[in-house]
């Protein structure tokens, strides 16, 4: 069977049209302090990312990780290393909260929203139950939720 240069170029085409759009890479600082978030932060705190981005947690100062509170349905949870950076592959639509596992009751927690977040109220529910128990920074998960749209 003869295939033309047209054939080829089309086939061509299609081929690099289904091929996946790269993905970002996401920097989220893990601080003592920050000069905008205060003591013991994710910086930023609040991050809105597209399926297949990845968030690269990066510790800045010793005694810091980051660890999965909540994931939409089917998505991985993760625990990352304290003092290493860690990367995080977001797979699902939804919300994510997390925290430091050492800082979390002084409020050192954030959310990442990737496309629709299909687990809202979930996430307010969480939001709410890990507030409570904080000692420092209670309002720091609720607004970053509040950038949720």
């Amino acid at each position: 069977m003869y295939t033309s240069k047209i054939q080829i170029a089309a086939i061509l085409g299609l081929v690099l049209c289904t091929a996946p759009v790269n993905a970002a890479d996401i920097e989220v600082t893990m601080l003592d302090k920050s000069e905008t978030g205060g003591m013991l932060t994710f910086e930023p705190s609040f991050v809105k990312a597209s399926v297949n981005d990845t968030i690269i947690f990066i510790p800045t100062n010793k005694g810091h990780n980051s660890s999965s509170l909540l994931v939409p349905d089917n998505a991985k949870t993760w625990k990352g290393p304290f003092d290493v950076e860690f990367r995080v592959k977001l797979e699902k639509e939804g919300v994510y909260l997390y925290a430091c596992d050492a800082h979390k009751p002084m409020g050192m927690v954030g959310v990442v929203q990737v496309g629709n977040p299909v687990n809202m109220e979930e996430a307010r529910k969480k939001v709410a139950e890990e507030s409570a128990k904080m000692r420092m920074n209670k309002d720091r998960f609720t607004k970053a939720l509040e950038q949720v749209k």
